[in-house]
């Protein structure tokens, strides 16, 4: 998954937990839903399906595929940049924000790191209360905890926490108060430790961390919280049946409290939940079990419409999945056949959301621009079910396919029912202080020429890497380009025209590396230009000769493949013509095939890469030499000969 599409799924996610948030909050209130046992499993039951909601719903796939679409009619939408050509620097809005979110997690759980070190802190420097008072021993006995219960002139509010060896920190003004007091106290802190509150106060604390940029997230743990404490202040009046001198003693404390605690505790009193706690004390709620079951059934019909609307408006996606393999015509019976074609006009006028892309670093550096081609199918509800690659520079296809994913539009009726419907997007990728599109630049006079022609006038090949993407997934077919030579016979543009697209950036890897003879116009050299392919095929029947070693070769092709070779092949301080790997291909020329391992695979650790030359004479069995190199400096372990 790229990083954009996560954080695209990121966006869609929060909308959800915000819908599901408030769904969630406004139908309590409605229903008078105000047990707090009940609300306290409500709201624990709320945030856990918040992060749920990746888990129980269906995300959806977009493929993007490499068929051959009828050209019937085009969109186009033309996106300008800030960025001046000649100053490629932009801002990565994506890894910022990405960046962003990530700081601040670390910083919430530092500040997490810090409470908890704090605590013990205030332990070391507390005194221990030992022993207890005849009262506050027979509370704890009756409860069946016995915490370490210690004194602290650090804080003015009580503290419980721990789950193992729980402990309890009282402030010191604790001795000076009442017996009444005294017993409310701990009573509350006690309750708190028999039911294990700290361990789910720091689930929470850990699930705002993550969620630190989500209103809802903070909303929820609020909520949780105040009915924890609504809950705890239930079972204190019922242990000790005091509801005066316990209303007492938590307005005590509000007044005693300063600062906030910086414990991650529960804490006997947050200023903020005093007058919720105080009315449901002096309310007395009851609620019937039938009301109770009636009530949360509604909640849990309602919240199960609510994330369904929501997980279907602001859908999760998955990456793209592979390619199809082969190409296919839309009318010979495949699912993009029952796609309606629809003009340029309905399908512009039909787009109600676009989103612009991002331009591509490395395109910006080189100071690439122009337009790619893409085939869409749209589907009944008006989302981009597949896209395909017909044209366009392979730095600039990612982008707009990613791009494209996003757009929506208004569904295509037909007789009164929602139909798919196909056509072709352009998306112009233009550089501030560039022309626009549709505007003409001076240049270079620059002829067509048939592939044969082009075909004919190559000097040198450089045959792609198969990708291991492609072979593990038994992907094959053809990569066609438009390729522009300059006076020179150099590559100076490459165009993609159609294939595969897991296979189009070893393709373009490798064509931008060849080399021409000059073309002559009137005796004078010319920029051309002409459409190449590249084949990709497991296991090939018919392979192409090639040059062997040691084959005669002009003083200006040698000086070309060293040039080249110090190019690729430098390594270990050593040039590249100087490389085991150089050597071979300046006096055996580029091989017919190129297999490379960077990161190793079966039976080897390190990174290698196997060379394959062949030749073949009228009469003559086919011959082939096979060398492997190994290691991160690719020294050659191997060389075999074959005939067939």
């Amino acid at each position: 998954m790229t990083l954009d599409l996560w954080l695209d799924n990121l966006l869609a996610y929060s909308v959800q937990i915000a819908a599901l948030g408030a769904t969630g909050t406004v139908l309590p209130f409605i229903l008078k839903l105000r047990h707090p046992g009940v609300l306290l499993r409500y709201w624990q039951a709320l945030l856990a399906a918040c992060f749920l909601l990746p888990a129980i719903q269906s995300w959806r796939p977009l493929q993007v595929e490499t068929l051959a679409l009828k050209e019937s009619g085009s969109v186009h939408i033309e996106t300008t940049f800030a960025a001046a050509a000649q100053s490629p620097i932009s801002l990565p809005i994506a890894e910022i924000l990405a960046s962003v979110l990530a700081l601040g997690i670390v910083a919430r759980l530092t500040w997490l790191g810090v409470g908890l070190c704090r605590l013990r802190f205030y332990v070391r420097n507390a005194q221990r209360l030992h022993p207890l008072s005849q009262k506050l021993a027979d509370i704890c006995a009756n409860m069946g905890v016995a915490p370490q219960i210690y004194l602290s002139s650090d804080i003015s509010s009580p503290v419980a926490f721990g789950l193992w060896k729980p402990l309890i920190l009282l402030p010191a003004s604790f001795l000076q108060m009442s017996a009444g007091f005294q017993k409310a106290i701990v009573c509350h802190e006690l309750w708190h430790v028999r039911r294990k509150d700290w361990f789910f106060n720091l689930l929470e604390e850990m699930a705002v961390a993550l969620f630190w940029f989500h209103p809802a997230v903070w909303w929820l743990t609020s909520r949780i919280q105040v009915s924890r404490e609504q809950v705890v202040d239930r079972l204190v009046l019922k242990t000790t049946d005091e509801r005066k001198t316990y209303l007492e003693a938590l307005l005590q404390m509000a007044l005693a409290r300063g600062r906030p605690e910086l414990t991650f505790a529960p804490l006997f009193l947050t200023k903020h939940h005093l007058t919720q706690r105080v009315a449901l004390i002096l309310m007395e709620v009851a609620m019937s079990r039938t009301r109770i079951v009636v009530s949360l059934t509604v909640l849990l019909a309602l919240l199960s419409l609510t994330g369904k609307l929501a997980s279907r408006a602001f859908p999760l996606r998955q990456g793209p999945t592979a390619p199809l393999q082969h190409a296919q015509d839309p009318s010979s019976g495949s699912s993009s056949s029952s796609s309606v074609a629809i003009s340029t006009d309905e399908l512009s006028q039909k787009l109600v959301k676009k989103v612009n892309p991002s331009y591509p670093i490395e395109a910006k550096i080189q100071g690439i621009q122009g337009e790619v081609l893409l085939a869409v199918n749209v589907n009944e509800k008006g989302e981009v079910d597949s896209v395909q690659i017909l044209k366009g520079h392979p730095l600039l296809v990612g982008s707009a396919v990613d791009t494209v994913k996003q757009w929506r539009y208004s569904p295509y009726l037909k007789d009164g029912v929602a139909v798919p419907v196909s056509s072709t997007v352009f998306v112009n990728f233009v550089l501030s202080g560039s022309p626009k599109a549709g505007q003409q630049t001076p240049g270079p006079a620059t002829v067509r020429l048939g592939s044969n022609v082009m075909a004919a006038n190559l000097e040198s090949r450089v045959e792609p890497v198969y990708p291991i993407e492609a072979k593990e997934k038994g992907i094959e077919g053809e990569v066609l380009f438009e390729v522009t030579v300059d006076e020179q016979g150099q590559v100076i543009d490459v165009q993609v025209v159609g294939g595969n697209a897991i296979l189009v950036a070893a393709a373009y890897d490798a064509v931008r590396h060849w080399r021409y003879k000059p073309v002559l116009l009137n005796g004078n050299p010319v920029r051309a230009k002409a459409n190449v392919s590249v084949r990709f095929e497991l296991n090939p029947k018919n392979v192409a000769a090639s040059s062997l070693p040691l084959a005669a070769i002009s003083q200006e092709e040698h000086l070309r493949r060293v040039a080249y070779a110090n190019e690729r092949f430098a390594s270990g301080g050593k040039s590249g013509s100087n490389t085991d790997r150089g050597r071979f291909y300046v006096d055996w020329g580029p091989p017919d095939q190129i297999e490379a391992h960077p990161s190793g695979g079966p039976g080897k650790e390190d990174p290698f890469e196997i060379w394959r030359y062949r030749r073949s004479q009228t009469g003559k069995p086919m011959e082939e030499a096979l060398l492997v190199f190994v290691g991160k400096e690719y020294r050659l372990e191997s060389m075999n000969r074959l005939r067939k």
